[in-house]
């Protein structure tokens, strides 16, 4: 959306600056090395997130199944991995021990446009589209489903020039953000929210 609207001449007012919080970026790619180092993980589980996916683009039953696979793409999609082929777009350190395997393209004739759209999906936009957002916010937890999706979006951003901010919390699970009110009172969340804030003061 963000960057629909910089690029749409029709739009005279710009958006300013951007802020991602442990976003889900993509789905094309449902085995990245996040997804397999967390995949029981404390809040969001892989099963969880394939099957809250899954609910929003189609209700065949046979869609779970195939994204836990890494089969759920067609073949015309082929041209969009490059926009999210980790083995080049992540920091060494996050792919160690792993290696990149192509998803099995158009076992199924799954007809889901949504898929392959930037307003789901903003890691598939090219990078001529990149380009024009504004500053950027990206908060990245080590524990967490998707962090590889910001950690990806990170190196898209900055090899065409935006300005990125990049924060990466060792310790960090997903949606800590939600977890500072009674009955927990999580710490790591008044530590994101502050990071977060403190950006936002000097960026606003």
């Amino acid at each position: 959306v963000f960057s629909q609207v910089q690029n749409d001449l029709e739009f005279k007012h710009k958006v300013k600056i951007q802020a991602l919080l442990y976003p889900c970026l993509q789905i094309i790619d449902s085995y990245l090395p996040s997804h397999q180092e967390n995949e029981h993980g404390i809040i969001l589980k892989r099963d969880l997130a394939i099957k809250l996916a899954s609910v929003y683009f189609t209700e065949d039953k046979t869609f779970p199944q195939a994204m836990r696979r890494n089969e759920h793409m067609p073949l015309e999609s082929r041209h969009l991995f490059k926009f999210v082929n980790w083995s080049t777009l992540l920091p060494e350190k996050f792919r160690k021990g792993y290696v990149y395997t192509e998803p099995i393209l158009g076992r199924y004739n799954y007809s889901l446009p949504a898929l392959m759209d930037i307003r789901v999906s903003p890691l598939l936009a090219n990078d001529s589209w990149l380009q024009n957002l504004p500053r950027t916010y990206i908060l990245t937890c080590q524990y967490d489903l998707v962090r590889d999706d910001g950690l990806m979006y990170v190196s898209r951003l900055q090899n065409v020039g935006v300005q990125v901010t990049h924060d990466h919390v060792e310790n960090g699970i997903h949606a800590a953000l939600s977890l500072m009110t009674s009955p927990l009172y999580l710490q790591l969340g008044f530590r994101i929210r502050d990071m977060y804030i403190s950006w936002l003061d000097k960026n606003l």
